[in-house]
């Protein structure tokens, strides 16, 4: 019997069969796409990475592709320039921060903006200082003296055609300093002393942190690398059984400091002159022996010149100079007129930073030429405690002279024949920053006069009275005798 078929039952097979093939047909280019997509993502991939290290490739060629030739006869203005910063560890690594402070029994203080002064703070606060908002660590010692932190750091410097800044003209960085070309070769006109350490990107190790005992500490340097340094935050000043002295001729300033005389870095008082360079020297010695103090050296003002013009402190805006006739420190007797309204004497633009630098007093630094002037001797001391007679070079740099300078007669071309001399000292803000050691051809127009014949000892910032000569990268030569003008500062370790 023939079994007849069921129209419903032959419908629904033909739509279950369709709906699988369909199925079958959308998975299979759904796949397809899906292999294609990631296919595509993977060559995209591919040709990113083939870029990205055809750059890279290119980028390192470019870099081993750079000629630089070796002229010292080559020239170039170096008055005009930018500094960058790089904070790094005592490695020589790039870091992200500053390196933090070594109180070693100092006090840490923050300004506090609603009461206009310093306060005690403890070494965990958040907002006891912040370089990357220019807002430097402060700390006070138990005389209440105040000091600022310079964290360890690497430079390199970027030279102009101008005070515009418009025109690179050359470089200062770990090859040495260099000539930009028109064809964008570099003729590097000196290379660096023995001993100058480099960082990645040829960043300048900051010879002031660097330990430089093998070179003799011609450097700067110090016995082991340090992590940063204390300087004293304005121009020491005396103090007679806690009471402010006013130095006002040499029978009261040119002392030692004893258990009555001490010396203070505080503000709004008359700076410590009418002082030899002998005495700053001990007296800069013996301030703390706990904290290896001594009277600041070249590099170490160098150093905090270097970091105030970098993009953590001023960013190359010009210090406002102190214009106090009668030396007073931080330029005014207010503290509340300090903080409020003489924060552009600061190496910050704040309160937080360095004062004094620019103007105020010439500072003697612990650093000579020793051209077989009698002065030497006199001013400097002849006992191996002495800045002069001591043979202990982590305190001093002993700059080196030409022969034709005999400490007699002051002429133009000694200043000259000396500076060119130091071409290859990095960080101490000389040769780097200034053109000729004879003239006003220093960063921001500041006066630059190198050390010759009868003013060997080394003077830096100008003081009130110096015009626009004075600044932070202004340097002068000076007998080394007290004077009404010249005062010190000390640094602690």
């Amino acid at each position: 019997m023939e079994q007849k078929s069921n129209p419903t039952k032959i419908i629904i097979v033909t739509a279950v069969i369709i709906i699988i093939f369909v199925s079958i047909i959308v998975g299979v280019m759904f796949a397809v796409s899906s292999n294609n997509n990631e296919q595509n993502k993977i060559l995209q991939n591919l040709a990113q990475n083939a870029i990205q290290e055809e750059e890279e490739e290119n980028t390192i060629l470019d870099e081993k592709n750079i000629i630089i030739t070796d002229d010292q006869t080559a020239d170039f203005s170096r008055r005009y320039g930018r500094i960058e910063v790089i904070w790094i560890d005592e490695n020589n690594n790039e870091i992200s921060k500053p390196l933090k402070p070594n109180l070693n029994g100092l006090t840490p203080v923050k300004f506090d903006t609603n009461m206009v002064r310093f306060i005690q703070t403890t070494s965990d606060d958040d907002n006891w200082y912040n370089y990357d908002l220019n807002l430097w660590a402060n700390a006070v010692d138990s005389n209440g003296s105040y000091f600022v932190w310079i964290p360890r750091y690497a430079y390199r410097i970027t030279y102009y055609s101008n005070s515009q800044y418009t025109k690179v003209v050359g470089y200062c960085d770990g090859r040495g300093i260099m000539k930009l070309n028109e064809d964008d070769t570099l003729t590097r006109i000196c290379t660096s002393n023995t001993g100058i350490r480099e960082t990645a990107n040829h960043y300048i190790v900051a010879p002031a942190f660097s330990k430089d005992t093998a070179s003799g500490y011609r450097n700067g340097g110090w016995d082991y690398d340090l992590p940063g340094f204390w300087t004293s935050k304005y121009e020491m000043s005396m103090e007679t059984n806690g009471v402010h002295t006013e130095t006002i001729n040499s029978d009261i300033g040119n002392v030692q400091i004893n258990e009555e005389v001490k010396a203070v870095s505080k503000p709004c008082v008359s700076s410590w002159r009418n002082i030899n360079i002998r005495n700053c020297y001990l007296n800069g010695y013996n301030y703390d022996r706990n904290r290896d103090s001594h009277l600041m050296k070249s590099s170490e003002w160098g150093a905090i010149a270097y970091l105030a013009y970098s993009q953590y402190g001023r960013n190359g805006k010009i210090i406002t100079q102190n214009s106090s006739s009668g030396y007073i420190t931080g330029g005014t007797t207010s503290e509340e007129s300090l903080y409020l309204s003489n924060g552009n004497q600061s190496t910050t633009g704040n309160s937080t930073g360095v004062y004094d630098l620019s103007g105020g007093a010439w500072e003697y630094v612990s650093a000579y030429i020793d051209n077989g002037y009698y002065g030497l001797a006199d001013n400097g001391g002849t006992t191996s405690e002495d800045l002069y007679g001591s043979n202990n070079s982590k305190y001093k740099t002993i700059y080196p002279h030409n022969l034709n300078d005999d400490g007699d007669d002051y002429e133009e071309r000694y200043s000259l024949d000396n500076f060119s001399l130091v071409y290859r000292y990095r960080g101490d803000a000389l040769f780097e920053t200034s053109d000729s050691g004879f003239g006003n051809d220093s960063f921001d127009n500041n006066t630059a006069y190198y050390l010759q014949s009868d003013i060997p000892y080394l003077i830096r910032g100008g003081d009130y009275n110096s015009g626009m000569g004075a600044g932070i990268f202004s340097y002068n030569g000076y007998s080394g005798a007290s004077n009404s003008s010249e005062s010190f500062r000390v640094v602690l370790i």
